[in-house]
């Protein structure tokens, strides 16, 4: 996702309930010990997801994108008691942090870890049933067909969450959308495939790279 250190940012950070000890020292672990931190997630994004899963109150979870896991325990604040997280990532070398934060969470008899390319997973059938709430955030090469799997995975009345739907701008940029194989190209095409789907309704907002809402209807 994208960081806006600009001071509305940091008033709204300081004006938001915090996001607690572990998930700061897991932060600050990400920083020093990946070599792509600015994939994670800030505090704003976190307090987002953690506030959209508390009003969605979901069964089952979905991620694309585990990173170091910021976001799976974010989302996981508002699980039912018996509760579940499925999330995927690429990079199975971060599968100590994930063991080390979801411990120190208490949520790691709630989450399903599934490593591998995420079209791998999808095709493999281990997703099985269906989830109140999905949060994709992985490749741009294949978004069109994450979002369609996880449309035809959501409950009806449920909720897609996708994030960089702006792209940093590249979805505005024409040159950059003459390209059919660029990010923004495919983001765009991605956004379009959303706002013309039957089954849904969503809302694209303009805050940190852009994020879709969509329900299913």
């Amino acid at each position: 996702m994208a960081h806006f250190e600009d001071a509305t940012n940091e008033y709204s950070e300081v004006h938001s309930s915090p996001e607690g000890d572990v998930l700061s020292r897991l932060r600050r672990d990400t920083w020093l010990s990946t070599t792509k931190p600015q994939m994670l997630s800030d505090p704003i994004q976190g307090r987002f997801l953690s506030t959209i899963s508390k009003m969605v109150k979901p069964k089952r979870i979905l991620e694309f994108g585990t990173f170091t896991g910021y976001s799976t325990i974010c989302l996981s604040e508002g699980l039912t008691p018996q509760g579940e997280i499925h999330t995927v990532e690429i990079n199975d070398e971060l599968e100590n942090i994930h063991e080390k934060y979801f411990k120190k969470a208490g949520v790691l008899d709630k989450i399903t870890r599934y490593y591998g390319h995420a079209l791998d997973i999808i095709k493999s059938g281990k997703l099985e049933g269906k989830y109140d709430l999905i949060w994709l955030d992985a490749d741009k090469e294949h978004q069109i067909e994450y979002a369609d799997f996880a449309i035809s995975k959501l409950n009806r009345g449920g909720w897609l969450l996708i994030d960089n739907a702006i792209w940093g701008g590249a979805v505005i940029d024409n040159k950059k959308l003459a390209k059919p194989k660029s990010g923004g190209s495919r983001i765009h095409q991605l956004n379009q495939y959303i706002l013309n789907h039957k089954e849904v309704e969503n809302i694209l907002l303009p805050v940190w790279d852009g994020v879709q809402i969509v329900r299913k209807i």
